[in-house]
Parts: structure tokens; C-alpha cells; sequence
């Protein structure tokens, strides 16, 4: 007979097997953002990289929404592709640029938008250079923060560019170029509104912008203006004007420079260091 200890079960044997847990420092935000800063403008890259991690999201569209350009079309798709506005990455810019054409279709709704857009610094209208005006949509609305505003290559109408000025406080630069409509100052929508700009940075006026009525309606402003750069390039004599917005610069203007161009001809009357300089 056999042992029935022989028959007994033998214990089961267990295999150990280690588990090595693998843990990946986090990266801090700080060097992320100076690497997806050093793609620049390469957006390719950028749009790869935002895929990368949620976490890469914000850093990625501080860049790749720095500047945006804006057609008709364009706000029609913004509005299409971020219905709600404070999910948008409307926060992240810092330069609007915007094409208008002669009879151009902005949406009114987009203009109702551009508030969200807290952080904009400079602002720019292309028109066209034909014989139609331009046209900035009178509901257009644009952000507080603005300090930059350029107007160029449009026939635009002095009172819409009034219009847009009156709406920036905080305006420091400003360039105008193109053409003008003139019309009776008087008449002017909102004259008694005053414009409420700092001006303290560079002013430049150029072809039928360095005019007399514009001028004017710059030294009405209550405060004061403190331009630390003016050029003004002008068709015809122009010089009378220049030289009270110079005189109201006070002790701010450093750079003066006047050109006049007549029949294609360029002539610099005066460009010179006017203040502060060694």
C-alpha cells in the first residue's frame, strides 16, 4: 500500500514578478513656454505641440492667436468655430488686423465679440486704394486695452475715424495713411465727445492724412498731447499745422521729421532730435 503522505498535495508555487512604475517629471510651464517661444511663427509646429498635453493648450494658443487677420469671412468662420466667447482663445490675442473692402460685409454679431478680446494692443484697417471708399462698420466696437491703432491704403471719412478714436482710451500710437474724405468739422457726429487718448508714443500722418482738419481735430484733445515721435509726409504745404502740433507736444516730442512730395518728388524739410537728445 502507499503512504498517504505520498499522496498529499504539495503546495503551488507562486511566481513573483516585479512591477517597476515608471514616474515622468513634470516639465515646468516656464520651459515650455520658452521653447514653444522659440517656434516663432512656425504654426505648424505649434499646432502639433498644442496635441502634445491639455496642459500645452493655453501656452500653444498664446502664440498661434498672437495676431489675427480678419476678412468678412474670416469673422464669419471666428463666429462659426467659437459660438461662446469666453471659450475662445479671444484672450490670447494681441494684434487685430482687419480688411475692408469697398462694400465690405462685416457681421454686425462679430463687432458685438470684440470686447472678449481683453488683451489687443494694436489694432490695423486696410481699405482698398481705389476711387470707392472704405468702410468701418459704424457698430464696430473695439477693445479698451487698444494703444496702437493703424488706418491705411483706404479712403475712409473723417468722421469714421473720429468714431474710432473716441473709443480708445488708453491710444498712445497712431498711424494714418491713405485717403481722406473731408467733410465740414461742424457737422461731425459726436463733436462734443471728446477724444480720450494718451498720446504719448509715435504719430505718423502720411499722404492725404497730413492734413490741417486732421491736425486740428488732434489738438482739441482736453488733455493734452504728449507724442514723443511725429512724421508727417505730406502732398502740399502743410507746414503751419505741424508746427502748432509740435509746439503742443511740449517737452515730450524728441523726433520731428517733415517730407513734402510734390510731383513725385520727395523733398525732407526737417528730421531732426527736438528734445532729450546727446
Amino acid at each position: 500500500m502507499g503512504s498517504k503522505t505520498s499522496k498529499a498535495k504539495r503546495p503551488a508555487s507562486y511566481e513573483t514578478k516585479a512591477i517597476v512604475v515608471s514616474v515622468v517629471p513634470r516639465i515646468p510651464q516656464e520651459i515650455i513656454d520658452e521653447i514653444l517661444g522659440n517656434l516663432g511663427t512656425d504654426f505648424k509646429s505649434l499646432r502639433l505641440c498644442s496635441l502634445v498635453s491639455k496642459s500645452w493648450v493655453p501656452s500653444c494658443r498664446r502664440y498661434l492667436f498672437h495676431t489675427i487677420f480678419f476678412d468678412s469671412g474670416g469673422m464669419a468662420r471666428w463666429l462659426k468655430r467659437f459660438p461662446v466667447p469666453e471659450e475662445s482663445p479671444a484672450c490670447h490675442v494681441k494684434g487685430l488686423r482687419f480688411s475692408l473692402a469697398a462694400y465690405c460685409s462685416a457681421p454686425e454679431k462679430f463687432f458685438k465679440y470684440t470686447p472678449w478680446f481683453t488683451r489687443v494692443e494694436k489694432v490695423s484697417f486696410f481699405g482698398n486704394r481705389g476711387t470707392q471708399p472704405s468702410r468701418i462698420p459704424s457698430f464696430a466696437r473695439l477693445p479698451q486695452s487698444v494703444t496702437s491703432l493703424t488706418i491705411t491704403s483706404g479712403t475712409f471719412p473723417l468722421v469714421q475715424i473720429r468714431d474710432v478714436l473716441v473709443q480708445l482710451p488708453n491710444l498712445d500710437d497712431l498711424s494714418l495713411s491713405g485717403s481722406l474724405i473731408a467733410v465740414d468739422r461742424n457737422t461731425l457726429p459726436g463733436i462734443g465727445t471728446a477724444l480720450r487718448g494718451r498720446f504719448g508714443g509715435q504719430l505718423r500722418l502720411l499722404e492725404e492724412y497730413a492734413d490741417a482738419d486732421v491736425i486740428n481735430m488732434l489738438l482739441e484733445v482736453p488733455t493734452g498731447l504728449r507724442f514723443s515721435e511725429v512724421y508727417i509726409h505730406t502732398m502740399y504745404a502743410c507746414l503751419s499745422p505741424t508746427v502748432r502740433l509740435a509746439e503742443a507736444c511740449g517737452k515730450t516730442l524728441v523726433k520731428l521729421s517733415y517730407a513734402i512730395t510734390i510731383h513725385g518728388k520727395s523733398w525732407v524739410h526737417g528730421s531732426q532730435c527736438v528734445n532729450h537728445c546727446h
